[in-house]
């Protein structure tokens, strides 16, 4: 049984499934887990038949807690503040909406429909009134939970509300000194005396504290967070004790997630520098792919993503649990069917029968849309015209190879007048190859069996062999598949190609 499925199967009534992200930075590749878990735990909950939601809580109102790898100097003077509070690097009003703009966007590209919860409008709608006089009245229980579970003692002047300065702008930097809510007092680092009104957006509960009473005010049922959230002793735990010990709820059902790594490099994070955007990926890969990765991975195990040949093998293995799906194909794995029905996205299945592998070639070889629809008719494609979805595919792939190929996968055609340096035994297996040709059924299994039998008779290794063909046409060693490669140029202009290669 599929994870998701899994996680559903012995529920009941109605479920709201909340995810949540600040929007410091970047939101990255890596925080596209807890998105996408999201999404398919809400996709197997109304496949279950559960009345549900989906929501995703934008932290804005979180501070910034430092000036990120990604920011100017400017920023220090705004550490401390809001992230709703902050102007945007392009001098926009909201870094926060800066950032989480994009990502939206992104969203609705790989089919996650959700809806979105600023945290500052819960604070500045008064959502959290109750939860504040809640937690206030019981903070010495919520400093016995935070203590026994962390093993350590919790500062003197603790308080589970952190008031925001009127003065300097800052949500760190204040010491409650008394209460009458619904005002809460202060005294801030930068010397001024103030009030917080706890039904607007002057302030905020801790994290610790505000998680479990976003369940409470929302009526959460389900969340997926990451691994350090839920170690012994973490912010699940406590969260829970809160939810059950102070608030009086059930703790949402959990599903803890690994970590997302970017191939050689580490961890993602927007703090250090080290990840992919989100709104980038989806126009350097197929959008279904992000969700593969995702449906197909057990929670609890990491994923190392590689947005270069790693990905070009990633969608070779989609287009595989494709073709199981519709039953020309054969995966080893028994959740095929649920894994594919949770990656593809609806109304954007390809209709061409065009692989991206041999997209990815096609674009390096064709540069007009006149040339490669020509060609793509050949292959399956049955429009008399390169209809959007198809010219979106096109571009994608033309994006991925700007920016991710591997070299090995990137190549161009040579000249006409171009002679690669070939030696007699090169230039005897193109001959041969050119003798054969006019007979040759000029497709992809076809032409790599014919040359594969010339290369067998001279006991030529197939990728030595393979290079003759790559050295004459686009300069190099190795390429493309070499059976699509050729099918996919004309057959005269591949024979005159390795003609005028052979006659010097």
């Amino acid at each position: 049984m599929h994870w998701a499925d899994n996680l559903v199967k012995d529920l009941e009534g109605k479920q709201l499934v909340s995810t949540g992200i600040s929007p410091s930075g970047p939101i990255h590749v890596g925080n596209m887990r807890e998105i996408l878990t999201g999404d398919m735990i809400y996709k197997a909950a109304l496949k279950k038949g559960l009345d549900s939601r989906f929501i995703y809580l934008c932290d804005d109102i979180d501070p910034l807690r430092k000036v990120y790898p990604f920011l100017d100097q400017t920023y220090s003077a705004y550490v401390g503040y809001p992230l709703s509070s902050i102007p945007a690097p392009d001098g926009g009003p909201s870094y926060s909406e800066y950032f989480l703009k994009p990502f939206l966007e992104a969203l609705s590209k790989i089919d996650v429909n959700v809806e979105v919860i600023r945290t500052t409008g819960l604070y500045r709608e008064g959502r959290f009134e109750r939860s504040i006089r809640i937690v206030v009245e019981k903070r010495e229980k919520i400093r016995e939970i935070l203590q026994d579970l962390s093993g350590r003692e919790i500062e003197e002047n603790w308080f589970p509300y952190n008031p925001r300065c009127r003065r300097c702008g800052r949500i760190n930097s204040t010491v409650v000194t008394s209460f009458d809510l619904p005002l809460i007092h202060y005294r801030c680092s930068c010397g001024n005396e103030g009030s917080s009104d706890i039904r607007k957006d002057e302030g905020k509960m801790p994290w610790r504290v505000e998680w479990p009473a976003k369940w409470f005010e929302l009526g959460v049922t389900i969340e997926p967070f990451g691994k350090d959230h839920g170690a012994a002793g973490g912010s699940y735990d406590t969260g829970k004790r809160i939810a059950e010990e102070v608030f009086g709820i059930k703790a949402p059902v959990p599903l803890i997630y690994e970590r997302i790594f970017l191939k050689g490099v580490g961890v993602m994070h927007s703090s250090t520098g080290i990840s992919i955007p989100a709104s980038d990926m989806v126009n350097y890969a197929p959008p279904q792919i992000l969700r593969f990765i995702i449906a197909r991975t057990n929670p609890g195990r990491h994923i190392n993503f590689d947005p270069g040949a790693g990905l070009l093998n990633l969608v070779d293995e989609f287009e595989k649990y494709q073709k199981a799906y519709d039953g020309l194909e054969e995966v080893k794995d028994d959740d095929y069917r649920e894994v594919y029905e949770y990656s593809r996205i609806q109304g954007r299945e390809s209709r061409s029968g065009i692989s991206f592998r041999h997209l990815v070639t096609l674009v390096q070889i064709y540069t007009t849309p006149h040339d490669l629809l020509r060609i793509m008719k050949k292959s399956g494609y049955e429009g008399d015209k390169l209809d959007d979805e198809m010219a979106w595919e096109i571009q994608i792939a033309r994006n991925w190879i700007s920016k991710y190929a591997p070299d090995i996968v990137k190549f161009r055609v040579m000249p006409e007048d171009y002679r690669a340096n070939l030696n007699q035994d090169e230039k005897d297996i193109l001959r041969e190859f050119v003798q054969q040709a006019i007979n040759i059924k000029w497709t992809p299994e076809d032409i790599h069996n014919a040359v594969h039998e010339i290369l067998k008779k001279r006991n030529v290794p197939p990728k030595e062999g393979f290079g003759s063909f790559y050295k004459a046409i686009i300069g190099k060693e190795q390429g493309p598949r070499l059976g699509y490669f050729l099918s996919n140029m004309d057959r005269n202009f591949v024979i005159k190609r390795l003609e005028y290669n052979i006659s010097a």
